[in-house]
């Protein structure tokens, strides 16, 4: 990959068009179909170049993918989010299009990847959404800097544990929340989230079940359903 990128068209990234394997009724099906989708990039203070892409016009409105993950995940997301929003997805350092690097692969590292990230972009104030790892993130920036900036937070799916040690026992995977198998467990689970819901002020619980694509990958799974409630959530502050 040659840095830096900029405003490169996703087609153009790739070489070719691309085709999603599975349709979603109503929604972009290439990337053709998305022309107003970009790649840029910028370098971080430790000189890692991070890729991100953006689309739309408004408000900020910045997501932080969980593990493994890139922009590519957020494609229908976007194309929906953009008629509302200035849409951005930061590609995590060592995913989609950003720097391979041995360096900074910590979450507290990656919190500051975000921060630097806003400064680059000029947005003193923004709309975040986290998702799996991309919460954890999150609360790591919270912790390191504060709320100043963050216009709002959106958790997605976040675990408790980021990941699960291959010779954890199963009783350590479970103390960590990284696998649950029993049914007071998962109901848990659901109980605690809406115990943050009852103290974090101004919040709102989605919870989606079964019928809805209620999985870990329900954003993307359900992209109409998850972007009128993240956007009908941001309108309220």
């Amino acid at each position: 990959m040659k840095y830096p990128l900029i405003n490169q068209s996703l087609p153009a990234m790739l070489g070719e068009d691309f085709y999603f394997p599975h349709e979603i009724i109503d929604q972009a099906f290439r990337a053709s179909d998305f022309p107003d989708l970009k790649v840029s990039s910028f370098r971080t203070s430790d000189r890692v170049n991070l890729a991100y892409w953006e689309a739309g016009a408004g408000q900020p409105l910045i997501f932080i993918p969980g593990w493994s993950a890139n922009g590519a995940m957020y494609f229908h997301l976007m194309h929906i989010l953009s008629n509302h929003y200035h849409v951005y997805v930061l590609d995590v350092r060592n995913q989609g299009f950003s720097e391979k690097t041995a360096s900074g692969n910590r979450i507290s590292r990656y919190a500051m990847d975000v921060k630097e990230f806003a400064k680059h972009l000029g947005v003193p104030h923004a709309h975040y959404c986290g998702w799996s790892m991309g919460a954890s993130v999150m609360w790591a920036y919270i912790d390191l800097f504060g709320t100043q900036g963050i216009r709002t937070l959106s958790i997605i799916d976040q675990a408790p544990s980021i990941y699960c040690h291959a010779d954890w026992t199963e009783q350590q995977r479970l103390d960590a929340g990284a696998f649950t198998t029993s049914p007071e467990r998962m109901i848990d689970s659901y109980v605690n989230m809406k115990w943050m819901n009852s103290v974090i002020s101004d919040s709102v619980l989605f919870v989606y079940d079964k019928t809805e694509q209620g999985d870990h990958f329900l954003a993307f799974k359900n992209p109409q359903k998850f972007a009128a409630d993240l956007h009908n959530f941001l309108q309220r502050s």
